[in-house]
């Protein structure tokens, strides 16, 4: 900081660099969910969902442990207590989150999913209230309200049987339920992980949480008995490899490097633009149809984002 600056009392200006970490999560993050889409593809001899789920995350958490290696050094021996909110954080956010919505891509299109998970902030919203016991403000119950009725509006066409086919028939009901177990399981995650961000660094927290969820569904995989799926195509592997590279690593890394810099406000849009994001990248790479109302749905839910975090934020 300059003498100037100091005497006017002035923030120091926030590198480039961090608007480009900002951007990288708007762009990788909204666009998961079509690259778990395109992964899945290819019919009975194609990879299943913990085959995929797996593999991602054996090779993500090596990347991420490497980097973080590298950058920091080896991280403090880890206490017992540590170790067991690593495990149960890890199969409840990579297992039930973001596993329970990976499953839901098998029968829905991607636009569908990534709507749907849009309201995680909601989730996670409602849960911490729970767990603090705290009695919200009107603000506060007018937003979920105005959520989970966003909500309905995005599944509405699937139950109520809509033109275009955003969910695979006979599935409706069961993906409905695995998108919105999906989104409760991300944000209890994300709760009970809040006392290892004391003791470790994000990245080797966010490592082990990978491992752990890697070790249980390799056992699962195997458990599973399906065939080695036949070689993916070009689509698919470019797809793996933004799944591993760029939304488990790059995404992670991106995001604990904006929460450092950015306002709470500015750090939580992600929030707002990955579901338009997805949204839009699923219509224009995969010509996915997309229902009015779901769409208009999906605004209730980012308005209703933007009630919600304001309030948190102050």
């Amino acid at each position: 900081m300059t003498s100037r600056e100091a005497a006017s009392g002035a923030s120091p200006a926030i590198p480039l660099s961090a608007y480009g970490h900002l951007l990288a999560i708007y762009i990788v993050w909204g666009g998961s969910y079509m690259a778990v889409k395109v992964s899945l593809a290819g019919g009975p001899a194609a990879v299943t969902v913990l085959q995929l789920q797996s593999t991602r995350l054996w090779l993500a958490s090596a990347l991420l442990a490497l980097a973080t290696l590298v950058r920091h050094g080896l991280p403090p021996l880890p206490s017992r207590r540590d170790i067991a909110i690593c495990v149960a954080s890890g199969l409840v956010m990579w297992m039930g989150g973001n596993g329970l919505a990976t499953l839901a891509s098998r029968h829905a299109t991607s636009s569908f999913i990534v709507m749907a998970m849009g309201a995680i902030p909601l989730w996670a919203c409602l849960l911490d209230l729970v767990v603090e016991r705290v009695v919200p403000s009107r603000r506060v119950v007018l937003g979920l309200l105005l959520g989970l009725f966003g909500l309905f509006l995005v599944v509405s066409p699937t139950l109520i049987g809509g033109h275009a086919v955003i969910i695979e028939p006979g599935y409706a009901e069961l993906t409905v339920l695995l998108v919105i177990g999906a989104g409760l399981s991300w944000s209890f995650g994300t709760i009970i992980q809040r006392p290892l961000m004391r003791r470790l660094r994000p990245e080797w927290a966010a490592t082990f949480q990978m491992l752990s969820a890697a070790v249980v569904l390799s056992a699962l995989a195997v458990g599973e008995g399906a065939p080695i799926p036949s070689a993916p195509n070009l689509p698919q592997w470019l797809a793996f490899g933004f799944l591993t590279i760029f939304a488990s690593v790059i995404g992670l890394t991106s995001y604990i490097k904006v929460i450092g810099t950015f306002s709470p406000i500015i750090a939580s849009t992600f929030a707002y633009v990955n579901p338009i994001i997805g949204v839009l990248l699923g219509w224009i790479i995969l010509g996915e149809e997309l229902e009015p109302v779901s769409l208009a749905g999906l605004g209730v839910v980012l308005a209703s984002i933007a009630i919600v975090l304001s309030r948190r934020s102050r």
